[in-house]
């Protein structure tokens, strides 16, 4: 009796390796030349739907690349990083990682920190619900405690930081940019805000004190810590004033005063 597991095996490794889909033709009951037609619609389904579903993650690194090349791509990624989840919503995850080493886009050097960004987008568009935060829990608790209030992000929200102007360049390439289709070089690189103020993701870039209090807040900090780590960043920094466009953009989830 054949192995189950050596069949599959077999089977998913013809789907996207030509050298092992030669050799698979036995897996059908039947010969070999309609074997090999049966196995190539299979093969044809699986690089339909990688290259689906990258486009869907991807758009801005589509438009920037254009069609022929990031079909391409999608195949060459599907080969080297297989799908390991039935939710092909999660394909995309290692394709930063990719095009960094994937040696036709090296002409393209900020193409890894606009997928990054755009994976961020990704996940933001299906990150959880979260209630809107409301600013008297701030205003409930002792100033002299306030310090030592825990910061929540919204679950759509990322922060990605990159010595390139990302947030431009995706700003650019969305369908209804009407405006100077330019990008200017950034001092340092640019760091991007990805926030889901409604039921759209958005994109903006963040000044350096507004990164480093968000970053420090997603990873625990207080109230105390987090704006010391914005002061450093940016000795202009203002809490005060920042809060309500948090807010308003659906940044903050929420405070908690620890026990």
């Amino acid at each position: 009796m054949p192995d189950l597991a050596g069949t599959q095996a077999r089977f998913a490794a013809a789907l996207t390796d030509a050298a092992a889909a030669a050799t698979a033709v036995d897996l059908f009951r039947c010969d070999p030349a309609t074997a090999t037609r049966r196995l190539a619609i299979y093969r044809g389904n699986v690089q339909a739907n990688a290259i689906g579903a990258l486009q869907a993650a991807y758009p801005v690194v589509r438009r920037v690349v254009g069609d022929e090349f990031f079909a391409g791509l999608a195949v060459h990624y599907a080969r080297a990083q297989p799908s390991a989840d039935g939710d092909l919503n999660r394909f995309g995850d290692r394709l930063p990682d990719f095009l960094s080493a994937f040696e036709p886009a090296q002409d393209l050097p900020y193409l890894p920190d606009v997928a990054q960004l755009e994976w961020a987008v990704h996940r933001s568009h299906y990150a959880a619900d979260a209630p809107p935060f409301d600013p008297a829990t701030l205003a409930a608790v002792p100033p002299e405690r306030q310090g030592d209030l825990r910061i929540h992000l919204h679950p759509a929200v990322a922060l990605v930081q990159s010595p390139w102007p990302i947030a431009r360049i995706w700003e650019i390439h969305q369908p209804d940019f009407e405006g100077e289709f330019a990008v200017e070089p950034v001092g340092g690189g640019q760091r991007a805000l990805v926030y889901r103020p409604r039921w759209r993701v958005a994109v903006r870039p963040a000044s350096p004190g507004e990164q480093a209090f968000l970053a420090a807040g997603s990873r625990g900090a207080t109230l105390d810590v987090a704006v010391g780590r914005a002061l450093v960043a940016d000795p202009g920094f203002d809490l005060g004033s920042r809060l309500p466009v948090w807010v308003a953009e659906g940044v903050l989830a929420g405070l908690d005063l620890p026990p």
